[in-house]
């Protein structure tokens, strides 16, 4: 079965290429195909997420390449093609509004190839199958993102194609270190590596760059806010929503064939605890909602870390209790942040179908035109909120009770980091509410500063997707019980030889529901007792200094955080920009934010690339003798190296 869902992604890719002269036609078959195949590949992954299974292909290749899943890989794997059947559903409304821009067609032919490369990803067993499909869906990623072809996103596809091939580049090294001490490069043959100490945190090491560059880690962040709000909406949800998450996948798997050190697993806490400051810091001063949501993506990486970096300690250790309580948190909120944060992208796709607007604080009470749209972001700004009794309440509930118990460890080290991380996602969550506040408010409450918005002819399909999308968030969160039940399945598979027959105690999100719903009636019950001003309050025109009250001149987003921006002002290096092309027009205040971090490390190795390359430009003279001179030399090179290296 597994081999025939890979198919059917290969051939609706073959079939958009196929179509490419009769692009909307096509376009619409292959997403309309795409979500019926993500739908029963959902159902397939799912019901077998506790089995291995997979297949291996024959023919003349470089390597035989062969392809299992394990529960961890089932797991990644319902995450990718969940997510692909709301977004194939999305695009089918979402197209429409691009059919001047490109190739309907060529789109669909590489979302379903994107789809295929991230499960084969997942799925692969082999060194080298792996590297090559890897290196394929960072290829399609790049090709989706220009479709979005807006001024300078040549500049962010080459910083993203640049991170990307760093992290690509330390993932072949460790793999190909681990093949040499396993003496193989399958998969499946990777077990009780004998590998010394220090080789092995090399490995974890370079692992650990080459995976968090993907997923977007603190300081590797920085080509996620910049990609992810170039790409097309659709694009966008595959990209933050999946795609980082593969990335957290190959970190599990390849590093718990090692031996995890407790100094490596409180590294990966520390580095998710300031991913989740930092980046929801960043997310809180932006103007443009997608950029919020693409910097809150990097938050939510964090906060993935620290319920993983907490498992790592528990197999450092040996403690059973850390091992289920951290993997479980990391992986539930893994599934929530897809599923929420895909949401996010969808409503901030139909919002710029709608207004055409990037800037929030030229969006404003979009409630009346937008109610549905204005209820599903509602949900989905609940649920990154981590507010019971939605999903993202029981993953950080979980992955605060994992580093409440490892807070009581002996390390003197471990318990001032467990403390301190707690801190940090506790400060993390505080203003995690006043972003999301600010971006539901800016957009969607108060005086409608648009009034020429056509919802006439949003499709029914952008609802239907988002509403899915919404109602898991509810689900996930309600009937979370059986979904911890299913994860402690797969964490279980990962430790095997790991006694986990410990309670975890589930929650009772009903009962929180209830509470809740009382606390609401709580100011009424006060209303009640002391009383208040019954007179009818007197209705105006909202004063303006003697002028016509305009919506322009309500509150925007930047309200919310003047205080929040003169207090970090040092660290997010704001940037204002003035604009004026005459005395008698309007003025333009811009306030550009830029990321402290960038003028640390990026800009300092992109000069000094400038500088190498600008004098190794004399190289290139014209001369054909010359470059045949180069390339004997590098060919002696080779020999004298390989030589030296491998034997005669």
């Amino acid at each position: 079965m597994l081999e025939f869902i890979y198919l059917g992604f290969f051939l609706l890719g073959i079939l958009g290429l196929a179509g490419y002269k009769a692009p909307n036609f096509i376009s619409y078959v292959v997403f309309g195909l795409l979500s019926i195949l993500c739908f029963v590949a959902s159902l397939f992954f799912i019901s077998n997420l506790q089995s291995e299974y997979g297949f291996r292909l024959g023919g003349n290749f470089l390597f035989e390449p062969s392809f299992l899943i394990t529960p961890l890989g089932g797991f990644f794997s319902f995450i990718i093609v969940f997510i692909g059947f709301g977004a194939s559903l999305y695009s089918l409304g979402y197209i429409k509004n691009m059919k001047r821009e490109s190739n309907l067609s060529v789109f669909a032919a590489l979302f379903s190839f994107f789809i295929l490369t991230m499960l084969l990803v997942v799925s692969s067993n082999n060194v080298f199958g792996f590297i090559v499909l890897w290196e394929i869906m960072t290829l399609l990623s790049v090709l989706l993102l220009k479709f979005s072809d807006e001024p300078g996103s040549n500049k962010t596809v080459m910083i993203y194609l640049g991170i990307a091939q760093v992290g690509a580049f330390c993932i072949i090294i460790a793999l190909l270190m681990l093949s040499y001490f396993a003496n193989s490069s399958e998969f499946s043959g990777w077990v009780n590596l004998q590998i010394p100490q220090t080789a092995a945190l090399i490995i974890l090491i370079i692992l650990f760059i080459g995976f968090g560059s993907k997923a977007g880690v603190f300081p590797l962040h920085v080509h996620s806010p910049l990609a992810y709000p170039l790409a097309k909406s659709n694009i966008s949800a595959l990209m933050s929503g999946v795609m980082s998450k593969i990335a957290i996948f190959g970190l599990i798997k390849f590093s718990l064939m090692l031996q995890i050190l407790p100094g490596f697993a409180l590294s990966i806490i520390i580095f998710g605890a300031i991913s989740a400051i930092l980046g929801i810091s960043y997310a809180l001063v932006q103007t443009q909602y997608k950029k919020l949501i693409a910097y809150s993506s990097v938050e939510n990486i964090g906060i993935i870390l620290l319920g993983v970096g907490v498992g790592f300690y528990g197999v450092s250790i040996n403690e059973p209790t850390l091992i289920l309580l951290g993997f479980v948190g990391g992986l539930f909120h893994t599934l929530n942040h897809s599923v929420f944060k895909s949401l996010l992208f969808f409503g901030a796709g139909d919002i710029h179908l709608a207004t055409g607007q990037k800037d929030m604080t030229n969006i404003g009470g979009l409630a009346k035109k937008m109610p549905l749209s204005a209820f599903f972001i509602l949900i989905a700004c609940i649920s990154i909120s981590a507010l019971p009794p939605l999903n993202g309440f029981v993953s950080e509930w979980f992955i605060y009770r994992s580093m409440l118990f490892g807070g009581l460890d002996e390390s003197l080290l471990a318990r001032a980091i467990f403390s301190l991380s707690i801190v940090a996602l506790a400060i993390t969550g505080a203003l995690v509410v006043y972003a999301f506040i600010r971006l539901y408010g800016s957009i969607f409450c108060g005086v409608c500063k648009n009034e020429n918005i056509d919802i006439k002819k949003r499709s029914l399909f952008i609802y239907f997707a988002m509403g899915i999308l919404a109602i898991s968030c509810i689900y996930l969160g309600i009937a979370s019980n059986n979904i911890l039940g299913m994860l402690t399945s797969v964490v279980l598979s990962l430790v095997p030889n790991t006694d986990l027959s410990v309670n975890i105690n589930t929650i009772s999100l009903p009962l929180i529901a209830l509470l809740l719903c009382m606390l609401f009636i709580l100011p009424f019950i006060l209303y009640g007792l002391f009383g208040a001003n019954m007179s009818r309050a007197r209705q105006s025109e909202p004063w303006a200094c003697g002028f016509k009250f305009s919506p322009q001149m309500s509150m925007n987003s930047n309200s919310f955080v003047g205080d929040f921006k003169r207090l970090f002002s040092k660290l997010f290096k704001f940037k204002p920009e003035f604009s004026q092309n005459s005395y008698f027009e309007p003025a333009v205040y811009k306030n550009n934010t830029k990321d402290f971090w960038w003028d640390l490390l990026y800009e300092p190795i992109i000069k000094f690339n400038a500088f190498i390359a600008d004098k190794i430009g004399v190289f290139q003279n014209g001369r054909s003798n010359f470059y045949v001179v180069y390339i004997l030399i590098y060919l002696y090179a080779m020999l004298v190296a390989g030589f030296y290296f491998l034997g005669a």
